[in-house]
């Protein structure tokens, strides 16, 4: 069995898992089993928090969702820097109070974001997704207690997502295939590739990731989602 971790554009596609990323905001009809809610950095133009605070909790609240966001701060887009913090901080109480894991949205805002994880010492995993830094970042990341998510970036020349996948540690990785189009299949096969691993451990191996950051205690669980 095959877990894509985050996709905006889920496939529905038997035996696959998919984590469907949904933003506040957007227009666009869910469709996977399970997915993501968030306040994403990119779409706060105008918004209203406490009616984005609401949507957060009554989201919480249906049986497909399994995590927060993504969410999260970027310094490359043009959404002031105060309302990514404002609206990040949100998304952070919530995975809190709903005790669901974080995903995160990082634009060269690394060090920040890792910072007010030491400042507000959260319960639940964070997990940054699209991951495409060196191994000196990933390092640092991995240390904090974060996992990582990868995809795209893996295919780039000269990859340092590719470097930072070959490092990262067995428990602390998910793959994914965001907004690219790519098949996750792809991203697999390279994948073991990159671990010198065989397909079906590496398909072990992110399961057993998934299962335990989702609290998925056993494989009747799992198995369920598909």
């Amino acid at each position: 069995m095959r877990i894509n971790f985050h996709t905006h554009a889920p496939t529905l596609s038997p035996g696959l898992i998919e984590l469907e990323s949904v933003y506040y905001g957007q227009t666009k009809t869910p469709s996977a089993m399970m997915r993501s809610v968030g306040l994403h950095p990119w779409h706060l133009e105008n918004i209203d928090f406490d009616a984005a605070k609401k949507w957060l909790r009554t989201q919480v609240n249906m049986p497909e969702t399994y995590a927060i966001g993504e969410s999260g701060l970027d310094k490359v887009c043009r959404t002031p820097w105060d309302m990514q913090l404002t609206a990040f901080k949100i998304c952070v109480e919530q995975a809190e109070s709903a005790e669901i894991p974080l995903i995160i949205h990082c634009v060269r805002a690394f060090s920040e974001i890792l910072a007010l994880k030491k400042q507000w010492k959260p319960r639940q995993t964070w997990i940054f997704h699209g991951f495409d830094k060196n191994q000196s970042t990933a390092a640092m990341v991995l240390r904090a207690g974060c996992c990582l998510s990868f995809g795209a970036a893996l295919f780039r020349k000269n990859s340092h997502a590719a470097e930072s996948l070959q490092a990262a540690s067995a428990d602390q990785f998910l793959l994914e295939t965001d907004d690219t189009g790519l098949s996750i299949d792809g991203i697999y096969e390279l994948a073991a590739k990159l671990r010198s691993l065989e397909m079906k451990d590496l398909e072990t191996q992110v399961e057993k990731n998934f299962s335990r950051i989702f609290k998925l205690q056993d494989s009747f669980k799992i198995k369920n989602l598909k």
